[in-house]
């Protein structure tokens, strides 16, 4: 396109304007673009796309191979294996990780809950108090069934130096106290791991979120009516949900790489723990336990209408967001 203009002289001057630059020249820096990457973010992609294959691991099978390796435990039972490291009870996983197994998992778990709710139920106490319940939930059944195993052993148990004798006082005497003792152990580590699971599941679809915050806010800017995830925002939940989400982002990423760490030292201890400690019979009641007190909560009850709901619930739809990495 080309443009003349008179000069004092009375002499024409030519200046010559590409088609189309003039218009986008007077929007040009208006709509949100996406940030360059760098190093570091690629770093960081690739170790947070590792956690995920890790962690989102079909539930099915992880849950089928555990059942392999309780039942295949029982080879344990007539042959012994070489001792390792981690068959020491004394070890610093085993003091400090495995016996406050309970308290590490509710710490990371909830931590992560807390800052992704802050998201997706914009920043709400009430919302995420809701949402907070389910590890109540989690740490009453840790409790019920860690005390009900103790009080069956108990029970059935039979002091080796006579009877008569419970087992504090059997074992205060240096006698053998002798009974069908329920892996705690394996009860914890199955349980905390598919809660862990469960719980971190927000992270799949979170990067989306800006992509479509970013769409949502360059639509209204331009006064276009396009159908989004968060269409049904106002204005002042639109923002605060931006702001919340870039100040909340880096505390995400970081608490799913630990609990991606303590899953898999969940998952080194469980194989440990069915190499050396407990029998077979005792190991696979307590993982059933696990895995049937897991699936009647996260899978039966949060899925159903009554409170609580499922990670991830809140005031938009944000398993749209999740639905192209469902297979993850």
């Amino acid at each position: 396109m080309t443009t003349k203009r008179s000069t004092r002289s009375g002499s024409i001057e030519s200046n010559y304007i590409p088609t189309g630059l003039s218009m986008r020249s007077e929007t040009k820096g208006t709509l949100l673009v996406r940030e360059p990457t760098t190093v570091s973010n690629i770093f960081l992609t690739v170790l947070l796309f590792a956690c995920r294959k890790y962690l989102f691991f079909s539930t099915h099978k992880r849950l089928f191979v555990y059942l392999i390796l309780l039942v295949g435990s029982v080879v344990g039972d007539f042959i012994k294996f070489p001792k390792i490291y981690f068959a020491n009870s004394n070890t610093f996983l085993n003091q400090y990780l495995v016996k406050l197994g309970w308290f590490w998992t509710v710490l990371w778990t909830l931590s992560f809950l807390v800052t992704t709710s802050k998201v997706f139920c914009l920043n709400s106490r009430p919302s995420i108090t809701v949402h907070a319940t389910r590890l109540v939930v989690a740490t009453f059944f840790w409790y019920f069934w860690t005390n009900a195993f103790n009080r069956l052993e108990d029970y059935y148990g039979k002091c080796s130096g006579g009877r008569g004798l419970v087992r504090s006082a059997c074992k205060s005497a240096g006698h053998l106290w002798k009974s069908f003792d329920i892996s705690g152990h394996v009860f914890i580590l199955i349980y905390s791991t598919l809660v862990m699971i469960s719980e971190a599941r927000p992270i799949i679809g979170w990067d989306k979120i800006q992509d479509v915050l970013r769409n949502e806010e360059n639509a209204r800017k331009e006064g276009k009516s396009v159908a989004t995830t968060f269409s049904n925002l106002k204005e002042e939940e639109l923002q605060e949900m931006k702001t919340v989400y870039k100040q909340m982002t880096p505390y995400v990423q970081v608490l799913f790489i630990v609990i991606t760490i303590f899953v898999a030292v969940w998952e080194l201890m469980l194989i440990t723990t069915m190499m050396y400690f407990h029998t077979m019979p005792e190991k696979l009641l307590a993982g059933i336990v696990a895995m049937s007190t897991w699936f009647v909560t996260y899978r039966v009850w949060y899925t159903s209408s009554f409170l609580p709901p499922l990670p991830g619930d809140g005031f938009f739809k944000y398993q749209a967001l999740q639905k192209s990495e469902i297979g993850i």
